[in-house]
């Protein structure tokens, strides 16, 4: 019994280390594929569910809105040519040529949703393993949900996911924004 009971602690280490790792790894390919895509991904986190998945800003192309169709263009006269003479400027004559509009295009707003392939399932945390909470600029967050968003070229804001098992071991991930990495730092040594 007295070797069974260290080994088992020892697994409940190896089980937090473990799940550490595939939030790393979730971690690191948001930030690349962010920075590949040119669109905005984020690790989305229910800490009372104890589960985590990668999204990103995406849209299909059916759902965006169609580019803007070109003016018309007046049908050409070989004996006019506008170059030579001022006067004829075909916007003069009404139903020619419409106006050329400066507005902007819309854009079809996009939503977060969950990355195509298997890293964008929800992943359980698993027995014995949950969130405890998640440092953020802008406070600590220890329940609901909570995002670690990396934009267009891979920056982020500094986060700390904070993993706890029942025998009070504890892992903590840093997102560093500079550096681009994620220290798993062990709150026991």
């Amino acid at each position: 019994m007295s070797t069974m009971l260290p080994n088992f602690g020892a697994l409940q280490a190896k089980k937090l280390r473990d799940t550490a790792e595939k939030i790393v790894e979730r971690i690191d390919f948001g930030r690349q594929r962010a920075v590949m895509t040119g669109v905005p991904h984020r690790l989305a986190i229910d800490l009372d569910a104890g589960t985590y998945k990668l999204e990103w800003q995406g849209a299909d192309a059916a759902e965006l809105a169609p580019p803007p169709k070109p003016p018309p263009r007046p049908p050409t006269d070989p004996s006019v040519d506008p170059s030579v003479d001022p006067s004829a400027d075909p916007s003069a004559e009404p139903g020619t040529e419409p106006p050329l509009s400066l507005a902007p295009p819309q854009a079809a707003e996009r939503n977060f949703e969950p990355v195509q392939g298997p890293l964008g399932k929800i992943e359980t945390l698993g027995r014995g393993v949950e969130f405890a909470w998640i440092e953020t600029p802008g406070g600590d967050i220890d329940f609901g949900d909570a995002f670690v968003t990396f934009e267009a070229d891979g920056t982020s804001a500094y986060t700390v996911v904070v993993l706890d098992e029942p025998g009070g071991h504890r892992l903590a991930l840093e997102i560093l924004p500079l550096a681009e990495a994620v220290r798993i730092l062990d709150e026991a040594s």
